[in-house]
């Protein structure tokens, strides 16, 4: 029994081993005979450094009118798409509403103008001497009144006079009295001349006025609707003969020669964005023409957007165009490349044959005599489709594009059949 149980384990060993011998031989054999590989070569041309993005067409110069004033629209007959010349008159208001308030205005005025030279007017010497005598006539009047009353109240004590005498007496003297205060004051305010406060009043009466008519005299200068610019109608918000309100939005006009691009990248991509880098757009409507700009401004605030991905935040950039194409129209979506870098003459690989190595290092995999070879390389600027080689490979190698990641150094490898 023991005898056959050490046959099958010295079967088995034997067994083992012959696969192992197997095993090995098959690798050495896969190791002669290669894996089959794409291979690539470097070029060497003008390289540029991109970011891709889109945007919307858009007119620089663009302004809008408002109504500013109420009444009716009169004399428009503006339609989107009509071209405009500076200081082109294309409608006006009605603005009898505003000459009604400036009439009752200066009728206000004149009034408290009138009170002003009433004021200032001089007092003549005779009128002075009229209230003098006034005053002497009234002080003669209080002495006889005095005397009529110191008269009745001694006959009143006497039993003479009666109660209702002395008190019908008195009431004269002080009717007497007052005349006299009275006659006093006026004389006084005469001499003095008019008082500086009431003048003050009807002056400050008087600007506030003259403020609130040069308001609506201004709104009549600007009852007519002028043209700002050269240039064409982008689009009407009311037609003629609608009663507008104070503010209320009129039309807009554009230069559609000056045209620009506002796109959106994303937050990662904004510190590679500067003022003046150059841009290339493209779009549908171009057809395969390019149209070039420059990065001329940068918002300063980010917008956050949410989408079916979740959120999204972009900041928007200005792209003024070079020039313009006639079927390139504000509102149209169009493709933009903000150049990032250029360099004349780079050697540059597709991006598949670049690989970061753990240390950060770059590498890249050549076929050398059939023979897979490491090749440490230094990269430059890079796009969607390229490296910049900048130092490591002479042009004129062989590059494994896609390598898999069992290559190993020294392995036979061999072009793929093309398909």
């Amino acid at each position: 029994m023991m005898k056959k149980y050490w046959w099958i384990v010295l079967g088995a060993g034997v067994l083992a081993i012959g696969l192992g011998g197997s095993y090995a031989f098959q690798s050495r054999e896969m190791l002669s005979q290669g894996i089959s590989v794409m291979l690539t070569t470097a070029v060497t041309a003008d390289m540029e450094s991109t970011i891709l993005t889109s945007g919307i067409v858009k007119v620089s110069n663009e302004h809008t009118l408002f109504a500013s004033s109420s009444g009716d629209l009169r004399n428009y007959s503006i339609q989107d798409g009509d071209k405009v010349r500076k200081g082109q008159v294309i409608g006006n208001i009605d603005t009898s509403d505003v000459s009604n308030q400036i009439m009752d205005i200066e009728a206000q005025i004149a009034i408290l103008q009138a009170n002003i030279a009433k004021l200032s007017k001089s007092v003549e010497p005779e009128e002075i001497t009229k209230l003098q005598e006034e005053l002497a006539q009234d002080e003669r009047d209080y002495q006889a009144a005095l005397q009529h009353f110191e008269r009745t109240q001694s006959l009143f004590s006497s039993g003479v006079s009666t109660q209702q005498d002395v008190e019908q007496a008195k009431q004269k003297l002080l009717t007497a009295e007052s005349k006299v205060k009275v006659a006093k004051q006026n004389l006084l305010l005469k001499q003095k001349g008019p008082d500086k406060t009431e003048f003050q009043s009807y002056e400050a009466q008087i600007q506030k006025l003259n403020l609130e008519k040069a308001k609506y005299e201004k709104q009549r200068v600007q009852s007519s609707l002028v043209s700002p610019i050269d240039g064409t109608v982008l689009s009407t918000k009311v037609k003629r003969g609608k009663v507008l309100s104070k503010g209320e939005e009129i039309l807009t006009i554009g230069d559609t020669s000056n045209l620009i691009v506002e796109a959106e990248v994303g937050e990662s991509d904004l510190r590679k964005i500067k003022i003046g880098q150059e841009a290339v757009v493209t779009g549908i409507s171009l057809g395969g023409e390019q149209l070039g700009g420059k990065v001329s401004r940068i918002s300063p605030i980010a917008v956050t957007t949410q989408g079916t991905e979740g959120e999204k935040t972009r900041v928007t950039v200005i792209i003024d165009l070079d020039e313009t194409n006639e079927y390139l129209k504000s509102g149209f979506h169009v493709d933009v490349d903000i150049v990032l870098q250029k360099e004349a003459n780079a050697v540059q690989v597709p991006s598949e044959c670049v690989i970061t190595d753990q240390d950060g290092s770059t590498f890249v995999w050549i076929s050398e005599n059939g023979k897979a070879k490491k090749k440490t390389v230094t990269t430059g600027i890079q796009n969607e489709l390229s490296v910049q080689i900048k130092s490591g490979l002479d042009g004129t190698e062989e590059l494994i594009a896609n390598p898999p990641e069992s290559l190993q150094e020294n392995q036979t490898v061999f072009q793929a059949p093309s398909a």
